[in-house]
C-alpha cells in the first residue's frame, strides 16, 4: 500500500454508475413537487376556510402553479438527466468488456479543498489510467480553433472540466507516493457525431463510444500489475470505510 504524507490528499468515493447525475435529478423535481403539494393543500384550506382569505389563498395558488411553468425547463426536463443516467451505464457496460487486467471505478464523488465534484468513469490497467468523462447529446461535435462545440454551442468547458478531475486525481495519486507521469483524459459521447471520428486537444480526447475501448486496450504496457493494484486500492480507500451506499 501506498504511504501517505501531509497535506491531506483529495478523496474520492466510487458509487454505481449514474448515481450522481439520478440524484442530481431527484433534486432539481423536489421543488415542483414541493409547489404542487403546497398547493393541494392550500386548496383544501382555502375551501374549508371559505369567504375572503379563501378567496386569498386560492390566488396564491394559482400564482404558484402559473409560475411553475417558467422555472428552468433543461433543469426540470427529466429528459435531460434520464439521459445522462443512461450514457454513463451503457459506458460502464462498455468498460466491462475490458480485460481482468484493467479496474473500472464509476460515479466518483472527488471531495478537494472543500468543494466536491464527479467522475463518471475511471479507467487503471496496464496502459495507464484514464479519466472519462459522458456525455449523451445529440447532434454534432466539431473542433473550431482551440475549443470544441456542439450543435454550434461552446462546449470547451466539459474538457476543461474532466483535464482538471484528473490533475486531482494526479494529485492524490503524488501525495500518496503513487506517483503517475500521465493521465489520460476522454470525452466520450453516447450519441452525437464526433467530427472526424476523433478530435484531439493538447490534454485531452473527444471520441466516440464505439471507439472508446480501442483507445484503452491497445498500447504500450506502462503499469505493472503490482502499480495498478496500488492505485486502485488508493483510489477506493473510501471504500473501505462503510461510505458507499
Amino acid at each position: 500500500r501506498c504511504a501517505m504524507r501531509d497535506p491531506p490528499p483529495p478523496t474520492f468515493e466510487p458509487h454505481e454508475p449514474g448515481t450522481y447525475v439520478f440524484q442530481q435529478g431527484l433534486r432539481r423535481l423536489y421543488v415542483p413537487a414541493v409547489v404542487i403539494a403546497l398547493a393541494f393543500l392550500g386548496v383544501g384550506y382555502a375551501l374549508g376556510r371559505g369567504g375572503t382569505a379563501g378567496l386569498v389563498i386560492d390566488g396564491c395558488v394559482a400564482i404558484a402553479l402559473l409560475c411553475l411553468p417558467v422555472l428552468d425547463r433543461t433543469r426540470l426536463n427529466p429528459d435531460n438527466w434520464l439521459s445522462g443516467y443512461f450514457g454513463e451505464r451503457m459506458v460502464a457496460a462498455l468498460l466491462d468488456m475490458l480485460p481482468e487486467s484493467f479496474h473500472t471505478l464509476h460515479d466518483v464523488t472527488v471531495a478537494s479543498n472543500g468543494k466536491k465534484s464527479n467522475i463518471d468513469h475511471m479507467v487503471v490497467g496496464p496502459t495507464g489510467i484514464w479519466v472519462i468523462e459522458t456525455k449523451n447529446w445529440r447532434g454534432r461535435f466539431e473542433q473550431r480553433g482551440g475549443d470544441l462545440f456542439c450543435n454550434g454551442v461552446k462546449r470547451t468547458n466539459s474538457v476543461d472540466q474532466a483535464v482538471a478531475r484528473a490533475t486531482t486525481v494526479r494529485r492524490r495519486l503524488d501525495v500518496a507516493g503513487c506517483g503517475v507521469g500521465w493521465i489520460n483524459v476522454l470525452v466520450v459521447s453516447t450519441k452525437a457525431r464526433v467530427q472526424n471520428g476523433r478530435i484531439d486537444f493538447p490534454r485531452a480526447t473527444v471520441t466516440g463510444a464505439s471507439d472508446l475501448l480501442p483507445l484503452i486496450r491497445p498500447g504500450k504496457h506502462i503499469l505493472t500489475a503490482d502499480a495498478i493494484g496500488a492505485i486502485v486500492s488508493e483510489l477506493e480507500r473510501s471504500k473501505h470505510k462503510g461510505s458507499l451506499p
